[in-house]
């Protein structure tokens, strides 16, 4: 390298910029091997909360990330407001879930040029637990995929796909942090099971606000037996018959709790749980994930919440 010669007059700060700039320079070929700065990262913006939770996890350290619906808030009703167009509007890369939880990003899609990218592509769908209908149509399908943990590992594999296709030089950064995430989803699996496991099985069957844990219960050997609110959205209401026969179902099949969720209203769940004189866990997570700080803002994290909340109401 060719000796710079710099006047003895030369202010320190000026000679301190000119070693900065060389030793930049010298390091110029491994600049690709390091995370970018943050003006240079990919911007991913995300639908709902497990989506969100999921790309933090695929792009640590690489992609800034920023989840239009906010923890605790029901997907089902969510309505965008102008920062959401603005952040669809900046985004480098669009993940949604797709099944009819974000239908509503479908109006702000055209402010944008970026890639779509569905996260839920490929993954085996199944109607709600409750409907049992092997021909549901495609909007009649159970959306809440991210309650069983191997679906959420094809989630995790969609979403590393999209970020290297998105971000190639930080191709192999998405796919080992996938591929750590995919280890801690797997251990947090038999982490699971091993909390349900402690359930009797005689008391193995849950009646939920709504039909969101079908995956869970398959998943981990649950059966879910009724619901206040029927179907898989909680838009719907139910009529003074299904509420007078899921009461005779709680009686028939010696259901100890009733479980809803955080973001929903659980008024009724709670009245029918008096009326029946059994336990009320209104704290669940099934469309949102938890605060920050909570434990549950992570996939993982609200896995494990909900398994020790629904096994200390069936023990």
């Amino acid at each position: 390298m060719k000796e710079i010669q710099v006047p003895r007059s030369l202010p320190v700060l000026i000679l301190g910029l000119v070693a900065a700039a060389l030793v930049a320079g010298a390091c110029g070929d491994d600049a690709g091997d390091a995370a970018p700065d943050n003006g240079d990262r990919l911007l991913v913006v995300t639908t709902i909360a497990p989506v969100e939770a999921l790309t933090r996890e695929v792009g640590d350290g690489y992609a800034d990330v920023r989840g239009i619906v906010p923890a605790g808030a029901d997907a089902h009703d969510f309505e965008p407001v102008a920062s959401d167009l603005r952040a669809v509007e900046a985004a480098d890369l669009i993940l949604r879930h797709g099944v009819g939880l974000d239908d509503w990003l479908d109006d702000t899609l055209g402010a944008s040029d970026a890639p779509v990218v569905t996260v839920t592509e490929g993954i085996e769908l199944q109607p709600p637990a409750l409907q049992h209908d092997d021909d549901a149509r495609d909007d009649e399908l159970d959306p809440h995929v991210w309650h069983d943990p191997e679906r959420a590992k094809q989630m995790v594999d969609n979403i590393a796909a999209a970020l290297a296709e998105a971000d190639p030089i930080n191709a192999e950064a998405y796919r080992a942090n996938a591929a750590a995430y995919k280890d801690t989803l797997d251990r947090t699996r038999d982490e699971v099971q091993s909390i349900i496991d402690e359930i009797p099985f005689e008391n193995r069957r849950m009646v939920t606000n709504h039909d969101a844990f079908g995956y869970f219960a398959d998943a981990f050997g649950l059966t879910i037996v009724g619901a206040v609110i029927p179907g898989a959205t909680t838009e719907a209401e139910p009529s003074a018959g299904e509420t007078a026969e899921l009461l005779e179902t709680i009686e028939r099949e010696g259901v100890r709790a009733i479980f809803a969720e955080s973001s929903v209203n659980s008024d009724l769940a709670r009245t029918l749980a008096e009326d029946a004189g059994i336990t009320i866990v209104d704290d669940l997570y099934g469309d949102a994930l938890g605060e920050p700080g909570s434990g549950a803002e992570t996939v993982h994290g609200m896995l494990l919440a909900n398994a020790r909340k629904i096994a200390g109401a069936l023990r």
